[in-house]
């Protein structure tokens, strides 16, 4: 029986895109396990079939806590439990996705002569993948980061590829001839865009229809306008997607690679630095300089200076989507699957 190990989490950002890889991995693998800790790695791997090998996990805080002191022992015990789920499973080989989740069950396989091949989404390499580089066959990457390891190679991103089958039609807002605006923050929802959009109903609504995705848990029953829907979640993006003119969104990297490829022109809100390592700023900007987005700062995000960007982006649309046609390279699902197989 071949057998292929995931592995990675923290974030749902860590996990999804390997959902988009099961019908791939279901072609060359008789076995798909996932092997994380107890969070929402474990909830997203059960949800799609995984069978699912729970094992301790550490998280690095960015702040000083007595918990970090914990890091060592409780990173050991991980490599103990994930060595032996691994000499059970016999895999081919453990597919890492990084985040907290991945360090233990990497350090593992690689301890144990495992082939290891990881993607790195951002760009910069995250904390795990940085520990982790030497460990790996293959370091693959959705941007051309700077080559810092051998094994590191350009790839593209883990798409959906559900995403190219969306519907407009099924989005119950009215088609009264303005147009569409998305605005979503990501898995969590985005609590600073979500604040500016309710308080700019009224001029936003002027002008455009709006679908707002909040969050779980961080929708306003308050905030009711003509033109405007808010949901807190959706099971099927590709439908707003396929509806919307512009998208307002945060630029983690699962996201900016799904709009990339559909050639939707956007504005990125990137998570200030105060509340990541950086990594969605470096995306956006990164994007800008090709053209195919603008970027608001979370610190500068206004009624005004979002109405003004908006007018600004939909005014030039077809720039934004003919830039996003030249990079062909943002897909690269299939190549993976090479590396893997």
């Amino acid at each position: 029986m071949r057998t292929i190990v995931l592995t990675g989490g923290g974030t749902a950002g860590h996990v999804l895109p390997q959902m988009a890889l099961l019908p791939y991995l279901k072609a060359h693998f008789d076995q798909i396990v996932y092997v994380g800790g107890a969070g929402v790695e474990k909830t997203i791997a059960t949800q799609n079939g995984l069978p699912y090998r729970e094992i301790t996990t550490v998280k690095l805080r960015r702040t000083l806590t007595p918990e970090n002191l914990l890091i060592p022992f409780k990173l050991w015990r991980g490599i103990r439990e994930a060595k032996k789920v691994l000499r059970e499973l016999k895999p081919a080989v453990v597919f890492s996705k990084g985040g907290f989740v991945a360090l233990p069950v990497v350090l593992a396989a690689a301890s144990l002569g495992i082939k290891v091949v990881a993607h790195e989404s951002d760009m910069s390499l995250g904390l795990a993948n940085r520990l982790t580089a030497k460990k790996c066959q293959t370091l693959c990457t959705t941007f051309p980061l700077q080559k810092q390891y051998p094994n590191m190679v350009q790839t593209g991103a883990i798409i959906r590829q559900s995403i190219y089958q969306g519907d407009a039609n099924r989005i119950k807002l009215p088609n009264n001839g303005k147009p569409n605006l998305l605005v979503m923050g990501g898995s969590l929802g985005a609590s600073a865009i979500n604040q500016v959009i309710w308080s700019s109903l009224t001029e936003l609504c002027a002008k455009w229809n709006v679908l707002h995705i909040t969050g779980k848990g961080k929708s306003n029953p308050d905030c009711q306008h003509a033109g405007y829907l808010q949901i807190e979640y959706t099971e099927h993006p590709q439908d707003a997607f396929a509806w919307a003119d512009v998208v307002l969104a945060r630029s983690g990297s699962g996201t900016v690679s799904e709009l990339l490829a559909l050639q939707k022109p956007a504005i990125y809100v990137p998570l200030p630095k105060t509340e990541s390592r950086g990594d969605q700023i470096q995306n956006a900007e990164y994007l800008q300089g090709l053209g195919v987005c603008e970027v608001l700062p979370q610190a500068a995000l206004t009624t005004q200076t979002l109405l003004q960007l908006l007018t600004q982006v939909y005014q030039n649309r077809q720039s934004y989507i003919t830039k996003c046609g030249k990079q062909t390279w943002i897909d690269g699902t299939s190549k993976i699957i090479d590396y893997l197989r």
